[in-house]
């Protein structure tokens, strides 16, 4: 089964939530990373780092967090982050 995902803007327009309906690290948890090096550990950021343009990743429970680069468009990047979330929210 594939999981669904809602892009949530926020003020800011370099940052963007991507809310998924299924929770990815338990409830009450988090798990913030602001570069590669320090996403080694967690296959989904890690992932997302490798997308040109990302910034940091923040993970709570079924949200994630993704900041870009402000010289980078959502547009460029949105499609890729989702299918990163997918694949490695489905085993892929």
């Amino acid at each position: 089964m594939s999981v669904n995902i809602e892009i949530v803007p926020t003020r800011n327009p370099n940052y963007v939530t991507f809310s998924t309906d299924q929770d990815l690290i338990p409830l009450g948890t988090g798990l913030t990373y602001s570069d590669p090096e320090s996403a080694e550990s967690n296959p989904l950021a890690k992932s997302l780092f490798a997308i040109g343009g990302v910034e940091s990743v923040w993970i709570l429970g079924s949200a994630i967090h993704v900041t870009k680069d402000d010289k980078v468009r959502w547009s460029k990047i949105q499609s890729r982050i989702i299918e990163t979330i997918r694949g490695v929210a489905n085993g892929s």
